[in-house]
């Protein structure tokens, strides 16, 4: 008899480690079927041992040992693939089995028994099993603007066809699906195929029978998961659009698809390319940090054949300046679109001195702080979201002394409300995420306004996924606002926005700030953001922010016991670790309070040797993270440190 441990693929509150018992000889690595909770539900076996070297250990359990149902013959899933889901699951200190049900999509879980009856072309799959021990890992940086990043994907891809190598393009989002399709499968339709969570249960299906039954290559667009697609001949993993925030997971387990493509590339021998029309900085870094290698030198040039206003300042404040409103009416006196772009859905928050119309701003950045309550909720301050320096909210006016200080907001709501009184006789569209709850919602808005000429599109960035043809005129309704955003990566996410911004926009882009002398705005004025991106990362270096250091985070919520119980159990768990213990910046939420822990690690005592080279997990310190209760989340690589 035999002992086998399975993780079960399904989500729900399971042991990571199911234990069963069989007659056969079941390889690691194989798919099972196993009762579960009066169910039959698919496994994992990952081990398997002689019951007679286990004896004692089955002498002591407190529960009877159930057989294995099933065992499915030739797991349709390649073994490099199960290794990444198993090794990302390490890195990011979850659960094996959330790895897997996260990075295996649901219907080819669901509908195992049918896929697995579709023919393979194993003469093709053993040819590149013996050739791919010699493919050269490369991994490469592709900065480039758009439309120069597609073109040279067509002669890639013509060439990896040439060398009978398929192609897989990862995307973070339907919408980037849709748009990277469109521009490379002309000619190629019948060897193309798009595969997303978004598809019909049917067409998934369909598409999938079809991709693994070709012998020709193929050329995939898909999110990261339907890398589980077992073909062999993949040549080349594109990670596209890599500085988008939708790569990362907002539930546990907390991936970060990026890295699983890149650890799965290696393990296939496949080569990677990360591409943008500006990339993360952290990944800019790993030029030298992991020795990256370019496609092409990285293009740091912003080509705007347009014209970047700053509006004059004006003594009272306004929604939007003379300047803009001036600009607007010329566009839709010519029929052309304009899009107001606000922060978000009633926030943006500033505070400005009434007398002499200066924002109040952050000693030590040069940025404007955010007015807010308190930790505890007692009292209003000032913070600044770059530095975390907090100031009392009875504080003067640097440049004039005045006590008269107001805070303002330009949100969507407030922009619309004030383009209509405006403009009473041109038509006026809002898309954030209250005024469409749905991608269709989205496109109908955003396909009414641009077939409406002379119109005005008041939206966030939300507005931007969306939006095909370019408009004449943008307008960043307040600048400033930008830095109430809560991040450490504040600087790179303005940047990428105004990047953003301008690739949808043809003629003229109008920056309203009351701080003209921003780093950022300098570097777009300049169209050149090199000196930009190098200045952050010698400040995030100074600072030991990452790529210089690994960030760990731990957050929890509970009543006020429970959160000073946890505070004194986080910091004696891990005080070998130096963690800095804080409350959340918004203390409370729903009678809930907010603990963090953060750790700071060298990179290379937290990485996966594929992704760093001579990096190692620090297992004593994964243990721990691993054995906290489930009340605790925990975030490798945080976005933000709220």
């Amino acid at each position: 008899m035999k002992i086998v441990t399975v993780i079960p693929l399904k989500k729900g509150a399971f042991k990571e480690n199911l234990t069963y018992f069989t007659s056969k000889d079941i390889p690691d690595g194989s798919i099972v079927t196993v009762p579960m909770r009066n169910s039959q539900i698919l496994g994992l076996a990952v081990s398997s041992e002689e019951a007679t070297d286990t004896k004692s250990d089955i002498k002591n359990l407190k529960f009877n040992l159930k057989k294995i149902t099933e065992v499915k013959e030739n797991s349709i899933f390649l073994k490099e693939y199960i290794e990444s889901t198993l090794e990302i699951s390490k890195y990011f200190s979850s659960k094996k089995n959330d790895a897997i049900v996260s990075l295996i999509p649901a219907i080819l879980r669901e509908e195992y028994d049918k896929i697995s009856k579709y023919k393979n072309e194993t003469e093709n799959v053993k040819e590149v099993e013996n050739n791919s021990v010699k493919l050269k890992k490369e991994k490469l940086l592709f900065q480039f603007p758009f439309a120069d990043r597609i073109n040279f994907y067509k002669t890639l891809i013509r060439g990896s066809f040439a060398e009978k190598k398929s192609v897989f393009i990862v995307l973070p989002t339907e919408i980037d699906i849709e748009s990277f399709s469109n521009a490379l499968c002309k000619g190629i339709e019948n060897f193309t195929f798009i595969m997303h969570g978004g598809l019909s249960s049917k067409k998934v299906l369909k598409n999938f029978e079809e991709i693994i039954t070709s012998t020709h290559p193929v050329l995939i667009f898909g999110t990261a998961p339907f890398l589980s697609i077992p073909r062999r001949d993949f040549g080349t993993i594109i990670v596209e659009h890599e500085s988008s925030n939708a790569y990362r997971m907002i539930s546990r387990p907390y991936f970060d698809l990026r890295s699983f493509a890149e650890l799965y590339a290696s393990k296939i021998g496949a080569k990677l390319i990360l591409g943008d029309s500006l990339l993360r900085f952290e990944t800019i870094a790993r030029k030298e940090i992991d020795n990256f290698s370019e496609v092409h030198p990285l293009s740091f040039r912003i080509n705007f054949e347009g014209e970047i206003k700053i509006p004059k300042k004006e003594d009272k404040f306004k929604i939007l300046s003379d300047d803009s409103i001036e600009e607007i009416k010329n566009k839709i006196s010519k029929k052309e679109n304009v899009f107001i772009f606000s922060l978000r859905k009633g926030l943006a928050s500033e505070t400005l001195c009434q007398d002499c119309n200066n924002p109040v701003m952050c000693e030590k950045c040069s940025v404007p702080v955010v007015l807010y309550l308190s930790r505890d909720s007692k009292k209003r301050m000032f913070a600044c979201n770059r530095c975390n320096t907090e100031k009392d909210p009875e504080t003067r006016c640097l440049h004039c002394n005045s006590w008269n200080l107001m805070p303002l907001g330009i949100g969507t709501d407030t922009v619309y409300e004030e383009a209509k009184k405006l403009f009473p006789k041109t038509k006026i569209f809002q898309l954030d995420k209250e005024s469409a709850k749905t991608a269709k919602g989205a496109e109908k808005i955003m396909k009414e306004f641009e077939e409406n000429s002379g119109s005005i599109l008041v939206g966030t960035e939300m507005a931007l996924l969306y939006m095909k043809e370019p408009v004449a005129l943008s307008v960043i309704a307040s600048f400033d606002s930008l830095w109430s955003v809560p991040s450490f990566k504040m600087n790179e996410k303005i940047i990428q926005l105004i990047v953003s911004i301008i690739s949808k926009t043809k003629e003229e882009l109008i920056i309203q700030t009351k701080n003209e002398q921003d780093p950022a705005i300098h570097a777009i004025k300049t169209e050149n953001v090199l000196a930009f991106v190098r200045e952050e990362l010698e400040d995030r270096k100074n600072l030991g922010y990452p790529p210089f250091k690994r960030f760990i985070k731990i957050t929890h919520m509970g009543s006020k016991e429970e959160s000073d119980h946890t505070k004194k159990a986080l910091a004696d768990v891990f005080k070998d670790y130096d963690p800095d213990i804080f409350g959340g910046f918004i203390n409370k939420i729903k009678d809930k309070y907010v603990t963090n822990m953060l750790v700071k690690l060298d990179p290379k005592k937290w990485s996966l040797s594929e992704l760093s080279s001579n990096s190692e997990i620090d297992e004593k310190l994964l243990s721990k993270l691993l054995s906290l209760p489930h009340e605790f989340s925990v975030t490798v690589d945080p976005e933000n440190l709220l």
